[in-house]
Parts: structure tokens; sequence; C-alpha cells
């Protein structure tokens, strides 16, 4: 009887530690993939190859603050995004704030509305990387850092996954008018890893525009992280730095917080119905 008594109470043991174990093991959640995206100043330059999903929408904000010797500012932006069709994805984005060159005052103002067009044309595959074209269209602004003229760009974006680390490349070109600093050729380099089971990247990159006339090329440093905060909802944290101005002694430093938040509409995703199978 004894020997059967400690049996029992073993298994009871072994029931309570494996209950334990259990509820100290993370839940499975869903739609915990949105901290993978590498996104236009999300909170890097490089963006990846990749569109958000058909019929999904997505509203990102964010902030970027310039603080250092040099020029100083606020700039904020407000985009709206969907999976207009498979593997394609558009978006309108407004982008604003207050900025003070060293020596003068301080201006305000819309810097510019936009739309973009990204469109993947081949998805990744074990021996190639996926490739996206976007297409980008600004407005003039308003205000004292608005721009004064209309601007178009086209960008090729490459991505490549080596395990867990992804790399990405763009390269385009961006038409401005004389007023805003004229034409320009873009190219970046960036990456993302995740870490482990925290839902959490971190995202690094090295982002170049190079004026096509007079003027030295704008060098960016930039490094971040994309939290998953919630089901649908993305915290993105970041630091970046002009890398052409250090011989200036002007290190200035940028940081970047912003947070996206995907979502559908009901009656333009379409649901399976769920199958009722009768019970014999």
């Amino acid at each position: 009887m004894r020997a059967a008594a400690r049996g029992v109470w073993r298994a009871v043991a072994r029931t309570i530690a494996l209950g334990l174990g259990a509820a100290a093991l993370p839940g499975p959640v869903a739609a915990q993939e949105d901290f993978r995206a590498a996104e236009i100043d999300r909170p890097v330059r490089v963006e990846d190859a990749h569109p958000i999903k058909f019929r999904e929408w997505e509203f990102q904000s964010g902030v970027r603050g310039s603080i250092g010797e040099g020029d100083r500012g606020l700039l904020g932006l407000l985009e709206f995004k969907t999976g207009l069709f498979r593997n394609g994805q558009m978006g309108i984005e407004i982008e604003g704030g207050i900025e003070r060159p060293s020596g003068d005052g301080t201006g305000g103002g819309i810097e510019s509305a936009s739309a973009h067009l990204l469109y993947g044309l081949a998805r990744e595959t074990v021996s190639l990387p996926g490739v996206a074209v976007r297409l980008d269209a600004s407005t003039p602004g308003a205000g004292d850092i608005g721009h004064d003229d209309w601007q178009f760009g086209v960008t090729g974006i490459a991505t490549r996954s080596m395990g867990r680390l992804r790399l990405h490349g763009n390269g385009g070109y961006r038409i401005a008018g004389e007023a805003d600093g004229g034409d320009y050729w873009r190219f970046g380099l960036g990456a993302d890893y995740p870490l482990g089971l925290f839902s959490r990247a971190i995202l690094a990159d090295l982002y170049v525009e190079a004026p096509v006339s007079a003027g030295r090329a704008r060098v960016w440093a930039e490094i971040g992280t994309r939290l998953q905060v919630s089901n649908w909802s993305v915290l993105d944290l970041g630091l970046a730095t002009r890398l052409d101005e250090w011989d200036e002694g002007n290190a200035n430093v940028e940081i970047v917080v912003g947070m996206s938040r995907a979502f559908g509409i009901p009656g333009l995703t379409r649901v399976p119905r769920y199958p009722n199978p009768t019970i014999p």
C-alpha cells in the first residue's frame, strides 16, 4: 500500500511540474511576423522586396528628430498603404515638421504629400533573391520646409536570406527640381536579424544619396529595432548619423520613433466559410 501511495504521489508531482512548465512557455500568438519587415524610415531607410499581404491595410506614423551641432528639427510621417493586388502594394504619405538650420530661425510646414507603388517582380528562391521595383511621386509642399517642385523616383530592391539573416540592396534615381537640390542617385545596403523568441529584429544600413550635379554625397549610417508589441502592432526605434558631416566636426544624430498597425476592412477581405461537419 505504501509503495502504491508513493507511486500516486510521484505521478501527481510529475503532473504539477509539467503543468507549471507549460504555463511558463509563451502561448501561440497569430500574425507576429510584421516585426521582420524592413520599411522606409521604420526605422532605417533601406526596405525589403516584399509587399504587404494582399488586401491587408497598414497605418504607419513616426517622427525623426535631429540633434547635434548642425541643423536641428523634427519631421513627422503619416502613411496608409494596402496590398492593392497580389505581389503589389500602394501607399500615400504626408510628411511635415519643423527645422532650425544653423544660425537661422525656426521654420515649419508640410514637406510633401507622396504616393508610391511597389511591385514584387520575383519571389525569393533557393538560388535567387526576391526582387521588386518601387515608383514614387511627391507633390510640392507648403511652408518653410516644403518642396518647391514635384519629385519622381524609381528604385530597384533585392532581398536575400542567409539563414535567419536577411540582406537588402536598394538602388534608384530621384528626379527633383534645382530648388530642392536637383536630381540624385540613391543606394543602400541593409540587413535585419531576428532575436530569438522575442518577436524583435535588429536592423542596420548604410545609405547614400549622390547628387547628379555639383554637391557632395550624403551618407547615413543607421541602426534600429522593430518590436512586435501586439498581434497587429509594431514599435520601431532607431539611431542615424550623417557620416559625410563628420569632417566638419558635426557628429549630428537622428532619433527615430514610430508605430505600425496592420488591419483589415470587413467586406474587402474574404473569409472562407467554416466547415460544419455532421456528427455521426
